[in-house]
């Protein structure tokens, strides 16, 4: 899949205008998430296509298989859409190892 990127990368280069979307349940988007990120659990995974095509749309879940198949749904939708290689798990990750 082409429209992947690092969590390190996407920290670096992110603009304001992206729209970055956790699709981990309610649940566990309350325990945490990665800074503005708005909610879309997987079971309202229609709402996806609610989001403006005419930004970018990074998508992620707890390891990223999940947002890796979502990102692919966006695409074929006409979404400028991003998988979050690793997901939530590898930004826990790195923002701990930068501690």
């Amino acid at each position: 899949m082409k429209h992947e990127i690092d969590i390190c990368e996407y920290m670096k280069n992110s603009s304001s205008e992206d729209i970055l979307v956790d699709l981990r349940d309610k649940i566990s988007f309350g325990h945490g998430s990665i800074p503005g990120a708005i909610n879309i659990p997987l079971e309202d995974i229609i709402k996806l296509y609610q989001l403006p095509k005419e930004k970018k749309i990074f998508v992620f879940c707890q390891i990223g298989e999940f947002s890796k198949q979502a990102t692919e749904l966006l695409l074929d939708a006409g979404y400028d859409a991003y998988n979050l290689i690793g997901g939530y798990r590898k930004y826990l990750i790195e923002l701990f190892s930068e501690a």
